[in-house]
């Protein structure tokens, strides 16, 4: 049986709850544009209560109210029935933008060499280790040179032979031209003591290259640094056997540093001597070092459509190292004092339009467009980009300086929809 209730004592009860779940669902009244129409209809209920109040009568009751207030439980807020859409914006300034394209390398010295043994023979001692650090000419081993130091005594030897019978040959000759002069010798005679002088001769100048040889032979017993640098990849120990086709070690010289980067055939277009080249490497994540475009190679790799650009930095706190894997961004082109917006608020869309009457005059075009806030609206507005970067635009057109962007909540947005700017 259901309990009848005094309905002058609940009405300030009622009152009082409905007011605290108004409250709790949507909000204190000051942060809501508008409640009067919501608030009138709470009071019209409340005010048709009866003066006996069931148990049925109080949750229609209480239903109703909850029925009021529903609407009002959505995340969007709306004035006069029109939504009101919170967005978030960026105002547009004037800054700096840079087109880049990258590529992957490997941090090389510069000049970098390999040094190979010319001999084969035993290493008999070593002077340097991986890391030193020598002057051009400075003694990096030695190898073995019996055998060369031998056959140099040979060639030595085999030298002054001939030497010696030049000068035999030509003071005969000297004597044997006296007699030809007076008629007193055969002409026959005459051309054989020609001949033995050239003979004589040209033995002397094949013993002066057997002995240069046999120097230079001599001379690759001590493996002697080409160029100033720090040396790496030594790989032989002394006892081992030096062969021409195994280096000895590396060296490098890293005060400037190379980088080649082959860059594709689509990209080679844009990239030019002396453009700015920026430079990362894991080993410090943080820091972003500098290069030039060296050089270009005026030749395609018809494998692979790329042609290699070299990349010069300066090294001067040797913090790169060769055999350092690098990524490299090379700028072409830079833009100062440029409408820059963020790609996250633009819209693009592709189209295909038609620019003549056949078929081939059809084009795909790509059109872009953002939003921007005026007076509490959101507007359509379509843009002219000109450069990019990895995150932003630069505008050409349909934007200026000061312009408040959409940049979050733009997917629900439409042609001057209102907004609310939240931060």
């Amino acid at each position: 049986m259901e309990n009848n209730m005094n309905t002058r004592s609940l009405k300030p009860f009622f009152i009082t709850f409905v007011l605290a779940g108004f409250l709790m669902s949507c909000g204190a009244p000051a942060e809501r544009e508008n409640y009067t129409e919501t608030a009138e209809s709470i009071r019209s209920l409340t005010r048709s209560l009866p003066d006996s109040l069931t148990n049925i009568q109080a949750r229609r009751f209480l239903a109703n109210v909850q029925k009021t207030l529903t609407p009002l439980r959505t995340e969007e807020r709306s004035v006069n029935g029109l939504s009101i859409i919170p967005v978030s914006v960026k105002k547009m300034e004037p800054g700096s933008i840079s087109k880049k394209i990258q590529y992957l390398g490997d941090v090389q010295g510069d000049p970098s060499v390999v040094v190979y043994p010319k001999l084969t023979d035993i290493i008999t001692e070593i002077y340097v280790e991986n890391g030193d650090y020598v002057r051009q000419g400075d003694l990096l081993a030695r190898i073995n040179d019996a055998t060369v130091r031998t056959s140099h005594r040979q060639a030595e030897a085999a030298y002054y032979s001939a030497r010696s019978q030049v000068a035999n040959v030509r003071v005969e000759f000297e004597r044997m031209k006296k007699l030809y002069d007076a008629n007193a010798l055969s002409q026959s005679q005459w051309d054989q003591i020609i001949t033995q002088r050239e003979v004589a001769e040209a033995g002397l100048k094949q013993a002066e290259a057997g002995l240069e040889l046999a120097g230079t032979q001599l001379d690759y017993a001590e493996l002697r640094a080409p160029i100033s640098g720090f040396v790496s990849n030594k790989i032989y120990e002394p006892g081992d056997m030096a062969t021409p086709q195994k280096p000895f070690a590396s060296i490098h010289q890293i005060n400037t540093v190379k980088i080649p980067v082959h860059v594709t055939e689509t990209d080679l277009g844009s990239v030019h001597i002396g453009q700015t080249a920026e430079i990362t490497v894991s080993a410090y994540p943080d820091i972003t070092f500098e290069g030039r475009v060296n050089t270009i190679s005026p030749v395609i790799d018809p494998m692979t459509r790329t042609a290699e650009v070299r990349i010069l930095a300066d090294n001067a706190d040797l913090r790169l190292k060769p055999g350092m894997f690098a990524r490299t961004a090379i700028i072409t082109e830079h833009r100062d004092h440029a409408l820059i917006i963020d790609k996250s608020a633009i819209n693009k869309q592709t189209v295909l339009k038609r620019f003549g009457t056949g078929l081939r005059d059809d084009r795909v075009i790509e059109t872009y467009s953002c939003y921007v806030v005026r007076d509490g609206i959101a507007v359509y507005t379509p843009i002219e980009i000109g450069i990019q970067s990895k995150t932003e635009y630069e505008v050409l057109s349909g934007l200026s300086a000061g312009d408040l962007v959409v940049i979050m909540g733009q997917n629900n947005l439409s042609d001057s929809t209102l907004v609310q700017i939240v931060e």
